[in-house]
């Protein structure tokens, strides 16, 4: 398995791509709106998205997608993992950890503090897989969230 930045010309496998991983999470299908939004954040440069391309047939496996986050109190650049996905036809191949370990490796290399990521409580694979790639779940602070409608 190859893992690699995304660019312009996987926009259109990536949109498929996200829209599965939204489905995954109950959303409705929505190809045309995932290819907008990632278009914009590849943009503005928003998002660094690492893909897993199978190099026998040149299509996508899975892809994770880092949003760079700021911390005042110590003063450096996290990431957030927010979006990890591997097409149900090459789970359990080690692809999630190989995606993983990309984007600790590009948090290393570009200085940042570390990986910030959340999931499902009842995604329970995902949370092992997590937790034996060394993430901590968190203890020292709370999270909130404000909606606006």
């Amino acid at each position: 398995m190859k893992i690699r930045l995304a660019n312009f010309r996987d926009l259109s496998k990536l949109a498929e791509l996200f829209d599965l991983y939204r489905q995954f999470y109950g959303q409705q299908s929505n190809v045309s709106g995932a290819n907008k939004f990632l278009l914009e954040r590849m943009e503005h440069g928003q998002s660094i998205i690492f893909l897993a391309e199978d190099p026998k047939t040149e299509g996508l496996a899975g892809f994770t997608q880092l949003y760079p986050v700021f911390s005042s109190i110590s003063m450096q650049r996290s990431y957030l993992l927010n979006d990890l996905y591997v097409k149900p036809d090459y789970r359990k191949q080690g692809i999630a950890k190989l995606l993983i370990n990309e984007a600790k490796s590009f948090t290393k290399s570009f200085g940042g503090k570390g990986l910030e990521l959340s999931t499902s409580m009842h995604n329970k694979e995902a949370r092992a897989l997590y937790e034996k790639e060394g993430f901590l779940e968190e203890t020292e602070f709370l999270t909130y969230f404000w909606k606006s409608n």
